[in-house]
């Protein structure tokens, strides 16, 4: 049966008039529009269109469709006429009242599956397709053997169609990687100066989404092992249990005889074998030998625009000829005149050490140990020694009681309040004469009282610093 039977003779209608655009993003907005709510009704259509064509910024050109749709017209108008023809295109489900009394306005099945397959061929992003439908088939096989897997009850739809449909995406990926080879290919030799051929590396997107996946699918070095896997698990489903229950089920999907079904599963079978074991590799290779095509190709388009189109070998060629044949004299008065046309510089070396590569180390041999020699007793206290009176310690505490000594006046003591700790030196001596409090050794004493005080550095313990001698 054709498929033409099952549609609207006016289906194709809208994508070939003047206002396809239009229609075509009113369908899209519908779509979108069904998902969010369960029953899309006319008024609800008819808003969202409405809002739509108040901010639409295409010209809507008059149309004998029935109903005039028009710039002439108000977006109401012109919303109630596009519903009107979306029902008379069959993308709208003929009237039927709902349970709120007003007309339902659900997209048709085939014009929703239609819009999808558009949106999903012109407006999907290519960037990582290739390995999402390899991870893909990789995930269907690997759950089909899983224990308890919901896969296995039917294994014909649920296994071998879903392997067959995203075998032929990545057919079709391939093919586009293809085509976008020979896309830069045609661009760059259309490239007549430096300046574009700088901007189409820097800019374009197609290169820079080429060149990602496919970088992505030959460094990563997950590719070749997800691509063994698949190999073997596609062998092991073709001689398991699973293959027999596809066969039954496709007889009773299909109606056919035991012969015939085999034959259907084994030629695609077959053609998943042939696919990820031999094209993937040469569509790979193939793509590889272009991508080098490619960079000879810029390569030489880059010299000629940088020569401005002269082939500045041959004209070296034609000079040095030029200058074999002719006498001594002459010749060297030529050579003057080319020497002054040309600015040359001198570069030299001092020692071989300018350009000698620097050597790697051998990580083959024994890493030197720590010498096992141990200082005796005199070599230590000499060495510690050294470190004290070179190192003196900033807040020792003969440091710390000289410190007091200058600030606590004749009473004997001093508080945090009459202190006036200003800087960091003065809060790290308080802390340190709190550290020796009670020491002994140390001349002084710290007595806490409560609370806290606020200075221009830290808030501080309210503490009264005096002499032990003193009360």
């Amino acid at each position: 049966m054709s498929f033409f039977e099952n549609i609207n003779d006016k289906f194709f209608n809208p994508f070939c008039c003047q206002n396809r655009e239009i229609y075509f993003e009113c369908i899209s907005l519908l779509i979108e529009k069904s998902k969010e709510i369960s029953v899309l009704y006319e008024a609800d259509a008819r808003n969202c269109l409405i809002l739509y064509l108040q901010n639409c910024m295409y010209a809507i050109e008059t149309e004998n469709i029935g109903e005039e749709v028009s710039s002439r017209r108000s977006p109401q108008e012109n919303a109630s006429s596009i519903l009107r023809y979306f029902r008379a295109c069959g993308w709208i489900t003929p009237q039927e009242i709902g349970r709120s009394g007003d007309n339902i306005a659900s997209v048709s099945a085939y014009c929703w599956k239609l819009v999808d397959a558009i949106h999903k061929i012109f407006d999907m992003d290519s960037n990582s397709a290739i390995t999402n439908h390899i991870f893909s088939i990789y995930e269907i096989l690997k759950s089909s053997f899983g224990k308890d897997s919901i896969r296995a009850i039917r294994p014909y739809s649920n296994i071998l169609l879903p392997l067959i449909e995203h075998e032929c995406d990545l057919k079709n990926e391939l093919l586009i990687l293809k085509d976008s080879v020979q896309e830069i290919m045609r661009a760059v030799t259309k490239m007549t100066d430096a300046n574009s051929l700088g901007q189409f590396l820097l800019k374009d997107e197609l290169l820079n989404r080429f060149f990602h996946d496919y970088f992505f699918i030959k460094k990563s070095g997950l590719i070749p092992s997800y691509i063994a896997s698949i190999e073997r698990m596609l062998r092991k489903l073709r001689y398991s249990e699973l293959y027999d229950q596809m066969i039954k089920e496709y007889r009773s999907l299909k109606n056919v005889e035991e012969v015939q079904a085999k034959e259907k599963i084994d030629r695609q079978f077959a053609e998943l074998d042939s696919f990820i074991s031999l094209e993937y590799d040469q569509e790979m290779g193939y793509i590889d030998r272009k991508i080098n095509t490619y960079y000879n190709l810029y390569s030489v388009r880059m010299m000629m625009v940088l020569s401005n189109g002269t082939n500045l070998e041959s004209l070296l060629n034609r000079v040095l000829l030029l200058l074999k044949g002719i006498e001594g004299e002459e010749r060297d008065v030529v050579l003057r005149q080319i020497a002054a046309c040309h600015r040359q510089m001198q570069v030299g070396y001092i020692s071989r050490k300018s350009f000698e590569r620097r050597k790697k180390a051998n990580p083959n041999m024994k890493s030197a140990g720590i010498p096992l020699d141990e200082l005796s007793v005199e070599e230590k206290m000499r060495l510690t020694d050294e470190l004290l009176t070179t190192i003196p310690d900033r807040y020792s505490m003969d440091r710390v009681s000289d410190y007091l000594d200058e600030k606590i006046p004749d009473k004997g003591y001093i508080s945090v309040e009459e202190w006036g700790i200003r800087t960091r030196e003065d809060a790290m001596m308080a802390a340190a004469s709190i550290i020796y409090s009670g020491s002994v050794g140390f001349p002084y004493e710290v007595v806490f009282e409560e609370g806290t005080v606020e200075t221009e550095v830290a808030a501080i313990s309210r503490i009264k610093v005096k002499r032990k001698n003193d009360e």
